[in-house]
């Protein structure tokens, strides 16, 4: 079959002479091509025709199964992808699913199953039920899936083009400066630095836990994170005041390892239930690591740092994700009505003023 076609089909294109059907079939051992002319009509009047010819069409090769497709994607994610861990895990639960029905014969209808048969299933292993957000997770991974089988030409169309996202609320969560002192005071000690890195530079549980001490340069305070440890692939440096060298210098060297954050002898790779713990126990109550992060950006602006500097030392790159991180709280509204009367009465004064004279 020809390249795909920007009319969503492919084989679907068009000329001076309208559209027509581009598309190769198999004859006598020998691969061959064919033209049908669909003639002048409108473009939704051609996809309909394509919609029913799909099916007639032979084409050379096999029909790719979704198992096939799944695992051509899993190939392109452990190279390309630093989420190819949660890929492995969307990936499993597509496969049980879906198993060897032919790519093409997905449909919008076997997706919402799909959705329906996974949320039953948690339901009986008395799981709590997933988000809206965790479920788009599997729908972007089923999406990049059937998208990258139609590039590769394993199949003709998109079989599942214009499936719904469910509606995500970003989270808001932060907290307040004597919460997070609570929260620092029922850390276990080998904890305490790196919820005290989130929390001031708002750096990723990735980034913070994969530190080694060359990163860090004591001499010009200041962090270096390369490339290959940020999520969106870019270097960037962190500032390091008196307070977070203090820290850096307080935490004991392991031997044999350059990994800065360790416990008996072995990198951390994880906390989250020594943080659950300390959160439970500091009466915090739906706070998640990652949402240090906004924290730390939260407290940049109301300090008065510049939304550029901020994003060059949280690596965001588009103003709206930042923007979702940046939160604006019952405090910052109070102080915006406060500014405005400041402001008013400064102004009150100086027409004042000007009637005197």
């Amino acid at each position: 079959m020809s390249r795909p076609s920007k009319f969503g089909f492919r084989g679907l294109r068009k000329d001076h002479r309208g559209y027509y059907v581009d598309h190769y079939f198999m004859e006598g051992g020998k691969k061959k091509r064919k033209r049908e002319w669909l003639g002048h009509i409108t473009l939704p009047e051609a996809k309909r025709i394509m919609e029913k010819k799909m099916p007639t069409i032979s084409r050379p090769g096999s029909r790719i199964t979704f198992v096939e497709a799944a695992d051509g994607f899993l190939a392109f994610s452990e190279v390309r992808k630093k989420s190819h861990h949660q890929d492995l895990i969307y990936v499993k639960r597509l496969k049980a699913f879906f198993g060897t029905k032919p790519l093409e014969s997905l449909n919008l209808d076997e997706v919402e199953k799909f959705l329906a048969d996974h949320k039953k299933r948690r339901e009986e292993a008395g799981e709590p039920p997933l988000k809206g957000s965790s479920l788009n997770r599997y729908l972007a991974c089923l999406k990049t899936i059937v998208r990258r089988a139609f590039l590769n030409g394993h199949i003709d169309r998109n079989p599942i083009q214009g499936i719904r996202l469910f509606k995500e609320t970003p989270r808001d969560t932060t907290i307040t400066q004597e919460e997070f002192q609570n929260l620092l005071d029922q850390c276990l000690p080998h904890m305490k630095p790196v919820v005290e890195l989130a929390y001031y530079t708002c750096m990723r549980k990735g980034e913070i836990l994969g530190l080694e001490w060359p990163q860090i340069d004591f001499k010009n305070k200041i962090l270096t994170l390369e490339a290959s440890d940020t999520k969106t692939e870019e270097k960037r440096e962190i500032p390091l005041d008196d307070t977070l060298l203090a820290i850096f210098r307080n935490i004991p060297r392991t031997l044999g390892t350059n990994q800065v954050f360790t416990y008996q002898g072995q990198a951390i790779a994880d906390i989250r239930t020594g943080f659950a713990s300390a959160c439970r126990k500091a009466g915090i109550k739906g706070l998640h690591f990652h949402d240090l992060r906004r924290c730390a950006i939260t407290n940049m602006r109301k300090a008065g740092v510049p939304e550029s500097v901020i994003m060059s030392i949280s690596g965001h790159k588009t103003q709206a994700v930042f923007r979702r991180y940046n939160r604006i709280d019952r405090e910052d509204r109070r102080q915006a009505l406060e500014k405005v009367r400041d402001w008013s009465k400064d102004t009150h004064k100086t027409v004042n003023s000007i009637r005197a004279v």
